[in-house]
């Protein structure tokens, strides 16, 4: 008896050493699959490429020639598109009634909440225009050799003054355009243009002011206002 239980506990073992190995050997498998994956798709590639070759001499060669043209091509396209882009605003801007001075086109390459990044370089409190001429607001830093940061006008940065008539208000950006600061009696009429103090479009009155809370000033909202959403704009460069 004892011996026969002596037999059994070696056989157990091995057993137990057989189960442990299989388990570790399937774990290193498993481990071992994202690499496996790599070099089987990486070995598929080859085998493709070689019988590409045989099936056709320099296949390899014209593929990846074609390839290249291919991304050339693309660029090429997305330059051709935003060149396009640049000449419809300039169309556009030919069109409007410019205040004096020179522009320059700049796309955007960059969006926030309260300005965009531009594509070009300009002096700090140049004044920023839609592809229609309207005032969208002013450049407050370079942020790159090549690239300028334009903040809305009426935002935090970009603080602007509104004329419409003989009354003057404050503008300011709340996801619209709404001048404030008008004297609670000034009567302007919905419709009445409003611009810079340097002659820029901002826009029109959308309704007559509505007094303020403390009854002292009146406020009204703007329409035909720069289109923030354009993708180039128009930046003073003198």
């Amino acid at each position: 008896m004892h011996g026969g239980l002596e037999l059994a506990r070696p056989r157990r073992r091995k057993k137990a050493i057989r189960v442990a190995a299989g388990a570790l050997a399937v774990a290193a498998l498993w481990l071992a699959m994202p690499r496996l994956r790599v070099g089987f798709s990486a070995v598929r590639e080859r085998a493709a490429a070689a019988l590409g070759d045989w099936v056709s001499p320099h296949y390899t060669d014209r593929l990846a020639s074609l390839t290249r043209q291919n991304a050339d091509l693309h660029k090429q396209l997305a330059r051709a598109q935003q060149a396009q882009a640049e000449n419809d605003a300039m169309r556009q801007l030919l069109g409007s009634s410019l205040p004096e001075g020179r522009w320059q086109p700049a796309r955007v390459v960059a969006r926030r909440s309260d300005g965009a990044v531009l594509a070009c370089t300009a002096e700090a409190g140049a004044a920023v225009l839609d592809a229609r001429g309207r005032f969208a607001g002013q450049v407050v830093e370079a942020t790159g050799p090549e690239t300028c940061r334009f903040a809305f006008a009426g935002s935090e940065e970009a603080p602007c003054a509104g004329l419409s008539g003989t009354f003057a208000g404050l503008l300011e950006w709340q996801g619209d355009w709404v001048l404030t600061g008008l004297p609670a009696d000034c009567a302007l009429p919905a419709g009445s243009v409003v611009t810079t103090p340097g002659g820029c479009w901002l826009g029109r009155t959308a309704e007559a002011p509505r007094p303020d809370a403390d009854g002292l000033t009146a406020r009204s909202l703007l329409t035909d206002t720069a289109d923030l959403n354009g993708s180039v704009f128009f930046v003073k460069v003198s």
